[in-house]
This record gives structure tokens, C-alpha cells and sequence, in this order.
């Protein structure tokens, strides 16, 4: 047996190793690859998607997607007891999850057909690896995930379809839409992890929350997918952002945060969640008519809450499941500064400051850039290293 092979079978043991470093590598150079075009220096994009609809599908579909799925197949298995797909079968799924970012990226230099079906696929076979094991132990509260995966998965589906001509749907509805869906995910699953880790590191902080804080704030987040997707009138969705602004907010404060706030591990998940509010206002305040654009309500959204969550979810994941304790150390502090300060950059700096765009989204892609790859140097051994006990 050589050296290669044991690292082999420790990279496919578990969906984190293999997922985690591919949504950090997606996010290094899908965003440098934007960053180049945006700015003049790169010109070759032989996608079907536009620029801008490209570096939204490879944020949403690609690098989202990844941690998604390297999330549940670490999650599932302590949820259920059961395993998730190991081995060969996630190689398999890597391999899918790779020639679909291909495939993107070359879409016009191939079969109309082909960049669909190999990017289209992955997501479904993922999620059938979780059903087999929320069924198995009749785990009922978390039947709705797979339901709102293939919801995803429709939507990259619906992408595609919509960029060939095949369906007569703006493409940014369905990437605004997927947005949502994500931060709805972020709503339930950061509304149970976030207040867990909280109480099980630090007893004495009470967070009364009411219960139906969640419901309410997920139905009003799900309305707001579906009145992008419909396109309703903006003062629908004014109004709809106002009140998902209001419930995730109150939500956030009653999990007092910043009691935490000399834990950088554990404050990140907290300062992650708290875009999301940020990002309701931002959009229902564009909404209605306010002099501000959409996209810094969405990068609230994405560069704040996804950038932070991912980052700090990823990272503790890491650290645990390697039998590591959860230490804060001096690399994850800056990684948690750069995504945050990426976050300020985007959506806050153009609304106060008269500083050039083009400057703000160099300044902002640098440090995105910094945070991602600061995470995949420090955690890259970890994936190809067994627990240690």
C-alpha cells in the first residue's frame, strides 16, 4: 500500500473533507476570475450565463452548493446515526460536483444539452444521500430539507434552462430567489446551531426566544423567494422585507451576541446571522423607493451572512470532527475580520463614501479572497488527516 492510498481513503471518509476545501477553492477563484473580467483584464468567458449571471450561479450553485451538502453529510450521520454516501460514492459525487464548474464555465463550447444535465445532476444524487437516512430513522423533523433541496436544485435547473431560451424567465429572478433559499436555510439551521453553541459554551447566557419567532420568520422568508420568482409589485416586497427584517432580527438579539464577543468562533456565527436583518431593511428600504440598489441588500446577504456562516460553520466542523478542540487562534480572527470587513466594503462603504466602485469591489474581492484562502490553507492537511482521539 503507498502513502497515497490511506489519504485517499481518509479524504472520502466524511462529506466535510471533500466539500468544504472544493467551496473554498470555488470561492478563491470563481470571485478572482469575476474580478478579472469586471475590471478589464480577462475577456474569455465561454459560458451560456452572462458575467454577471455566471459569478452568481458559481457563488449560489457551486460554492454555496458545496457547503451545503459537506454540512449535511457531517450532520445527517449525528442527527440519524446513519451514514451519509462515503467512499467511492462521494469521489463520485466530487467528480460530478467538478465537471459541473467545467461545464459552466465552457457551456458555449459544448453540447446545449451537456452543461445542464452534469451540473443539473449533482444535487439531486446529494440529496438522495441524506433521504436514505432521514427515512431509515423516521427523523421527521427534518423531512423538509430534501424537499427544499430539490426546490434548489429546480432553480439551478430552471438557470440553465432560462439562459438557453428554453423557458421565458429572467435569470436574476431565479438567482434572487436561490438567495433566499439559502438565507431560509440559514434562518432554521443557524436558528438551532447558533443559540446551541451558545448555551452548551456558556450556560449562564439566557435567550429567551419565542417559539413562533421561526415559523413566522421563515414563512415571511419563503414568501419573499416566491414573490422574486413571481415578480410582485415592489411594495409586496417592501413590505415582506420588513417584516422578515423585524422577526430575524429580534431573533438575533435574543440570542445576545455580543455576550460572546471574545469568542471569535462562536461570535462569527453570530455576526453572520445578524446580516441577514441588515439585508431585509437594505432591500425593503430599496424597495421603496430609497436611493440604494438591490445588489447591496443581496451582498448583505451573500458576502455578510453566507461569507461569515460558511467561514465559521466550516471552521468549527473542521476542528471538531478532526477531534481538535475548538481554540481560537490568531488565522481564524483574521479570516472571521476579512469576510467581515469584505461584507462593510460592499454593501455599507459605496452608501456613505464618494470612493470609486471599481475601487470598492477590488478592495472587498481582496479581502473575500484573503478569508477564503486563509481557511483552505489552514485547514487543507486536516481533510487528509485521520481524527485524532
Amino acid at each position: 500500500m503507498t502513502n497515497s492510498e490511506p489519504q485517499k481513503t481518509i479524504l472520502f471518509s466524511a462529506g466535510y473533507r471533500v466539500f468544504f476545501p472544493l467551496a473554498a477553492l470555488c470561492a478563491v477563484f470563481s470571485l478572482s476570475y469575476w474580478l478579472l473580467l469586471v475590471t478589464g483584464h480577462a475577456d474569455f468567458l465561454p459560458s451560456r450565463f452572462s458575467p454577471a449571471g455566471w459569478h452568481q450561479h458559481e457563488m449560489i450553485f457551486g460554492m454555496v452548493a458545496a457547503v451545503i451538502i459537506g454540512f449535511l453529510y457531517t450532520a445527517v450521520p449525528n442527527w440519524t446515526g446513519q451514514p451519509t454516501p462515503t467512499g467511492r460514492a462521494l469521489a463520485v459525487l466530487m467528480l460530478i460536483w467538478i465537471l459541473g464548474r467545467f461545464a459552466v464555465f465552457f457551456g458555449e463550447m459544448l453540447p446545449i444539452w451537456l452543461p445542464v444535465l452534469v451540473d443539473g445532476i449533482f444535487l439531486p444524487l446529494a440529496i438522495a444521500g441524506i433521504v436514505k437516512a432521514l427515512i431509515k430513522v423516521e427523523n421527521k423533523r427534518n423531512y423538509f430539507l430534501p424537499v427544499l433541496l430539490l426546490f434548489f436544485a429546480g432553480l439551478n435547473i430552471a438557470s440553465h434552462l432560462a439562459v438557453m431560451g428554453a423557458i421565458n424567465i429572467d435569470e436574476r429572478q431565479l438567482f434572487l430567489s436561490a438567495v433566499f433559499f439559502i438565507v431560509f436555510l440559514m434562518n432554521v439551521i443557524g436558528g438551532r446551531i447558533i443559540p446551541s453553541f451558545t448555551r452548551n459554551k456558556y450556560p449562564n447566557i439566557k435567550m429567551p426566544e419565542p417559539a413562533a419567532l421561526l415559523p413566522l420568520s421563515a414563512v415571511a422568508i419563503f414568501s419573499l423567494a416566491l414573490a422574486f420568482l413571481m415578480g410582485t409589485a415592489d411594495m409586496v416586497i417592501g413590505s415582506l422585507a420588513v417584516i422578515a427584517g423585524i422577526l430575524t432580527l429580534i431573533r438575533s438579539l435574543c440570542w445576545q451576541g455580543w455576550k460572546v464577543a471574545n469568542d471569535p468562533l462562536l461570535f462569527i456565527l453570530h455576526i453572520g446571522y445578524f446580516w441577514i436583518p441588515i439585508g431585509f431593511f437594505l432591500m425593503a428600504y430599496s424597495s421603496f423607493g430609497g436611493e440604494i440598489m438591490l445588489s447591496h441588500a443581496l451582498h448583505a446577504f451573500t458576502a455578510g451572512a453566507i461569507g461569515s456562516l460558511t467561514l465559521g460553520v466550516m471552521s468549527r466542523a473542521t476542528l471538531g470532527h478532526s477531534g481538535l478542540p475548538l481554540n481560537n487562534e490568531v488565522t481564524l480572527t483574521v479570516i472571521f475580520l476579512s469576510i467581515n470587513t469584505a461584507a462593510l466594503a460592499r454593501v455599507i462603504l459605496p452608501l456613505v463614501s464618494d470612493v470609486n466602485y471599481l475601487g470598492i469591489l477590488q478592495v472587498a474581492g481582496f479581502l473575500w479572497l484573503l478569508a477564503y484562502a486563509l481557511f483552505f490553507a489552514r485547514f487543507i492537511t486536516l481533510f487528509f488527516q485521520p481524527r485524532k482521539i
